[in-house]
């Protein structure tokens, strides 16, 4: 019984240590972020991947603020994204009561820069 106990505070200490790690806006690290890179002229790439503790509507939100900076940090004022894609991964955790999947939501697409 007592093993239990132990468990199940570890688990819960494992939970809220693991709260801390959702993924912040910034460039791309281990637990995810923006990457982008120059296409041509006023072309550029940007993805947005994030871990399994951020929803799909940040994860859009941060693939929309990288696109707008990309733009504004090259002297443009606007900016439209063209072939967006829903690039979210999927991974299965498995453990000794069964297994869960984890989303890890993302996002890429072509951003043209506007004047």
């Amino acid at each position: 019984m007592m093993l239990r106990n132990e468990v199940r505070v570890l688990v819960i200490f494992s939970m809220v240590a693991l709260m801390g790690c959702a993924t912040e806006y910034g460039p791309a690290t281990w637990k995810g972020g923006y990457k982008d890179a120059h296409i041509r002229d006023n072309i550029y790439y940007v993805e947005f991947s994030a871990n399994a503790w951020v929803d799909s509507v940040t994860a859009v939100q941060y693939f929309e603020r990288r696109a707008k900076e990309v733009c504004v940090e090259n002297g443009y004022s606007d900016y439209q994204v063209s072939q967006q894609r829903d690039v979210t991964a999927y991974q299965a955790v498995a453990n000794s009561g069964g297994g869960t999947v984890l989303q890890k939501p993302g996002f890429s697409g072509y951003v043209e820069c506007l004047r």
